[in-house]
Parts: structure tokens; sequence; C-alpha cells
């Protein structure tokens, strides 16, 4: 009788361990989501400038971070494809560019005889540091087993980039783009490649089209 019954709360475990796999692996297939907000009345394409924030919120200290120098770099090439000109903040552009990233963690499972799921709480991170040189990788799961109950729990991660886009004789935010995923290991093999996916998908949302 016991044998029966610690066959069928392993057979239950593994079908849990196989459909939490299986989450995972869908949710690292899919592309970032994109939002994005426009201020009333803004006009970008009467603008011709522009030029970036003294200190984004991507750096850390009185660096300039990896990912930092990458987004200036990707976002310069989607600006100059607008029509947009680089210039010095000294000369007083029309436009600044200022980056922001948080991640954000959900831990997902189960323990206990089945039925009971328990979820965890969303919570927003400060930005990515650590082994990218500006992004970090806080992403992981885990399996839990403890006597004749099963366990099946893992942390998602979630990042946010925007992309804010600054009048700068008001001080105000007049565009700004976010790229919402779920972090993977390829991102984290890759942080380059992810960095470049986001920003061309951000851009694509960009109410002004390549010239």
């Amino acid at each position: 009788m016991e044998s029966k019954s610690a066959l069928r709360v392993a057979k239950l475990t593994g079908m849990l361990m196989a459909a939490g796999a299986t989450l995972l692996l869908a949710a690292c297939a899919t592309g970032p989501v994109i939002r994005t907000r426009m201020a009333m009345n803004a006009n970008l394409a009467s603008a011709h400038t522009f030029a970036y924030v003294a200190h984004p919120g991507t750096n850390h200290g009185a660096y300039k971070s990896l990912t930092t120098q990458q987004l200036e770099q990707d976002v310069t090439q989607q600006m100059e494809a607008r029509g947009y000109r680089q210039v010095s903040r000294r000369d007083a552009p029309d436009l600044l560019v200022d980056f922001r990233v948080r991640v954000h963690n959900r831990i997902e499972g189960a323990y206990g005889p089945p039925a009971p799921y328990f979820w965890g709480g969303w919570g927003w991170g400060g930005p990515w540091g650590g082994p990218w040189g500006g992004w970090g990788w806080p992403y992981g799961y885990g399996w839990g087993w403890g006597g004749g109950y099963y366990g099946d729990v893992y942390t998602v991660t979630k990042s946010a980039l925007t992309i804010s886009v600054i009048d700068r004789a008001d001080r105000s935010v007049v565009w700004s783009g976010t790229a919402i995923a779920t972090l993977s290991h390829s991102m984290a093999r890759h942080p380059g490649r992810s960095i470049a996916k986001s920003v061309d998908e951000i851009f694509a949302h960009f109410p002004v089209p390549p010239r």
C-alpha cells in the first residue's frame, strides 16, 4: 500500500517538475513585451539634436558602466537613423536621453500534499550590476523535497529596460519605451546581444521612423 502511494507521489512530482521546466523554457523563448508612453502635444519630429544625461540610471558611482556604453552606442544608431544629430550637453541639445534598468523576482511553485500552491510576491530590485559590468544575474531556480511531500519551487526574474527621451528646455520626459523580458541563461551568456535586441524592439515603436 505504501509503495503504491509513494509511486503516485513520485509520478505527480515528476509531472509537476516537467510542467515547471516547460513553463520556464516557454518564458525564455518569447521576446520582450514593449510598453511606450508619449507626452501630450509632444512633437519629436521638430527636434534635431540629442545628448545623454550626465548620470544615466545604468551607471553606478562615478564611472560609466559597460551597459551604459552599449546603450549609448545602440541608441545613437537608432537616433541618427531618424535624422537626429548627437551633440555635447554644452551645446544645448533639443533632447536628452536616459536609461533605467530594474529587475523583478517572482517565486513560483508548490509544496505539500497535492494541492496548495504558494506564490511569492513581486518586487523590483535595483539596477543590474555585477558580472556583466552593469548587468547582474539574479535568476535561478531550485527543487525542494521533504518526506512524503512534493516540492516544485523556482524563481522567475523579469527585467525592464526603460529608455526615456527628455525635452531639455523644460526638463520633462516626452517619450519613454520599456522592454520587459524574462531573464534566461542565454541572456547571461550574451548580454550585448540582449541589450541590442531590447533597444531595437523599443525603437520599433518610436514615433519618428528611420529616414
